[in-house]
C-alpha cells in the first residue's frame, strides 16, 4: 500500500478577528475533513477575517476547494471575508477556471494577506 503524502494543519491567531489556516502538503478527500474542522472551528471562534495559506500546499481537488467555499459563506454574514495565500501557478489557475478566484482574494504572501485584513 501507498503511503499518503505528509499533511499538516495549523490555526493562528495574528490578531482577534484574524484568524489564519495553514496548509502543508496534499489537501483531498482524505485530509480535507482536518482542513474543514480546523477552518470552521476558527470561524466558530470568532475570527471574521479568515487566510487560509496553500504556500506549501502541493495539490488541491475539489474537496478542498469545497471547505474554502463552505467558509466563506460561514464568514459572510459576519461581514468577514476568506482570502488565499498562494503562489503556485497551477493550484491558482483551478481557482481561474471554478471562478472561484473572484470569491477569494489570492495574495502572494501571509504578510500581504494579514494587512489587507486590516487592523
Amino acid at each position: 500500500m501507498e503511503e499518503r503524502p505528509q499533511f499538516r494543519v495549523e490555526y493562528l491567531t495574528p490578531s482577534a478577528e484574524v484568524g489564519v489556516v495553514v496548509l502543508e502538503g496534499e489537501i483531498d478527500i482524505y485530509s480535507a475533513p482536518q482542513f474543514k474542522e480546523v477552518l470552521l472551528n476558527g470561524i466558530e471562534g470568532g475570527a471574521r477575517r479568515v487566510i487560509v495559506d496553500l504556500s506549501d500546499v502541493t495539490f488541491i481537488d475539489s474537496t478542498a476547494l469545497g471547505v474554502l467555499v463552505s467558509g466563506a459563506k460561514r464568514v459572510r454574514p459576519r461581514n468577514g471575508n476568506l482570502d488565499i495565500v498562494c503562489t503556485d501557478e497551477n493550484i491558482i489557475r483551478i481557482f481561474e477556471i471554478t471562478g472561484l478566484d473572484r470569491i477569494f482574494g489570492i495574495y502572494a504572501t501571509r504578510v500581504e494577506a494579514v494587512k489587507a485584513a486590516g487592523p
